[in-house]
């Protein structure tokens, strides 16, 4: 390494030299940014930096050429994981830049922040990036197909890698999930799929707090109704969320969102939960319906994805049975109810 070589936290004198790298065509080829950022963009990311964020530069004879972040994921079941991003300077590709920033972020995740699990997205045809990673222990785990758009007029697939450092080994993974349904009982035709509204918060909420539902999910059983209000509260034009109701109860909810980066516009992400007291009684199914309609026929996303914990089987079976395919999977993505998950990520490509 080039003993002149400092990597040092951020300041805000770096805008124009990170400014200056992330316009280069040379490397916006890499990264999931588009070539019209402006200048105030670039000042916008420095200043406001996000909870959870660590982010450092390396500068080399008073000038910045690389920098490197890593975000610490702050919901309860996640805080053992991170994502890790890196961007060198075309000019010094092949001088040790990048090995030396993830040098110091795995010294960041493993000995301050403590964290299990560091996951990155690289682009399959980034064979450079992925030798670097693939030498500081970075596995590739699945490759998510058509994830971003552009660059050279065409989609290009992302391959999802992660690094563990020190996994527990006496940790039971994927126990099974024990369902509630029984054989005799037949699937509710009587169900309405709608809009959300306000009357439904409470329903909602009692389905997220569920503590099956919030195994097979992100949730945790101590949300607090003030919890469940404001994320309804929290509405955006890139999300779409439908109830199911049956008998003027509200026992299943979903959400379909698009991405905000212009790139993967053609990307949407699925999140569904339904009480276990109508668990295998088509509730799931109908929702299903509701959220590739509106993916296919309204907003005609290319893409569709979504996570499932891997001991989900149910879950697993229908979104099979709706063209879905298992890409991969992360490690010991979540913890809870006991036990450490992994988690597959799935998607439904439209021809």
């Amino acid at each position: 390494m080039n003993e002149k070589l400092m990597i040092r936290p951020l300041h805000p004198n770096d805008i124009h030299d990170l400014y200056e790298m992330i316009t280069d065509p040379r490397v916006i080829s890499t990264l999931i940014h588009i070539p019209s950022m402006e200048y105030e963009d670039e000042e916008a990311w420095v200043a406001n930096k996000k909870p959870g964020s660590h982010r450092f530069v390396a500068e080399l004879d008073g000038k910045v050429v690389g920098s490197a972040g890593i975000h610490q994921n702050l919901r309860a079941r996640l805080t053992h994981s991170g994502s890790f991003g890196l961007m060198v300077h075309a000019d010094y590709w092949g001088k040790g830049i990048g090995s030396a920033l993830t040098a110091s972020a795995l010294d960041l995740a493993d000995n301050w922040l403590g964290l299990m699990r560091l996951e990155l997205e690289v682009f399959a045809d980034n064979p450079a990036a992925i030798h670097i990673y693939e030498k500081f222990g970075f596995e590739i785990e699945g490759t998510r197909r058509m994830a971003m758009f552009g660059g050279d007029g065409r989609f290009h697939d992302e391959h999802v890698m992660a690094r563990l450092h020190n996994p527990p080994t006496n940790q039971q993974t994927n126990k099974p999930i024990h369902q509630l349904t029984t054989s005799n009982q037949q699937p509710i035709t009587d169900i309405l799929i709608r809009p959300q509204r306000f009357e439904d918060v409470a329903d909602i909420h009692n389905i997220m707090r569920h503590p099956l539902v919030a195994r097979t999910t992100l949730q945790i059983p101590s949300l607090e109704y003030g919890d469940a209000l404001a994320r309804f509260k929290d509405s955006s034009p890139f999300r779409h969320r439908f109830v199911a109701e049956v008998d003027g109860r509200v026992v299943g909810n979903a959400t379909i969102s698009t991405r905000q980066n212009p790139r993967s516009k053609h990307c949407g992400g699925i999140g569904m939960g339904v009480h276990p007291d109508y668990w295998g009684l088509g509730i799931g199914s109908r929702l299903m319906e509701k959220l590739l309609d509106i993916a296919d026929n309204w907003l005609n996303l290319t893409r569709v994805e979504l996570e499932v914990n891997t001991d989900n089987p149910a879950a697993i079976h229908l979104y099979e049975k709706f063209g879905f395919e298992i890409e991969g999977t992360k490690r010991f993505q979540s913890r809870g109810d006991g036990r450490w998950t992994n988690s597959h990520f799935m998607a439904r490509i439209k021809s």
